[in-house]
């Protein structure tokens, strides 16, 4: 309880449905971003994955996968403005550690046949408490936060969202640090 953000939490009403492929282990750790972005969004659908197992998505809910597009770094990837214009479509975001994401990309014929899409960081990444492969990699939730903002009409504002994160990070480096004291049991 003494590092919920619940009471920061506002809802958005986010128009490109967001689905999350997350690792199994994900959910446990309590620092993770997505959860941010499941309690934040109204359209948002997280699934489980592991590693070295194909992601097929449930065929009776195959509708929301319907022209979706994996938002995944790397050459192939087109840049996420030539989606700006078009209907809203599906955002898939992998959800893990780079080294699982890559796993769970790599082992998924299913999420290697959507559509990859990237962006180029406007700024530094802000989830300075897990090690990043690449210096400019962002998290689960900076990544949403990138891509909606970039293909919602104007004045889409996600940035919220961030300060959640934001909030969450100065609180667990305050326990590291030994600035935040932790409650007694």
């Amino acid at each position: 309880m003494s590092v919920c953000y619940c009471h920061l939490i506002k809802r958005q009403n986010n128009h490109w449905p967001v689905e999350i492929v997350q690792h199994s282990r994900e959910p446990r750790h309590a620092i993770g971003t997505s959860r941010i972005a499941e309690l934040s969004l109204s359209s948002i659908n997280v699934s489980e994955a592991r590693d070295n197992t194909p992601f097929i998505p449930d065929l009776a809910q195959s509708a929301p996968w319907e022209n979706a597009v994996l938002i995944y770094p790397g050459a192939d990837s087109q840049d996420i403005c030539e989606l700006a214009d078009q209907a809203p479509r599906p955002l898939v975001f992998i959800d893990g550690t780079w080294r699982k994401s890559k796993a769970i990309l790599l082992g998924s014929p299913f999420l290697q046949s959507l559509p990859r899409y990237s962006f180029k960081p406007g700024q530094q990444p802000r989830y300075r408490i897990r090690k990043a492969a690449q210096p400019d990699f962002y998290s689960t939730l900076e990544a949403i936060v990138e891509v909606l903002n970039s293909v919602e009409a104007a004045p889409a504002d996600y940035s919220q969202l961030l300060d959640v994160m934001d909030w969450m990070i100065e609180q667990q480096l305050g326990y590291i640090s030994g600035e935040n004291p932790l409650p007694s049991t």
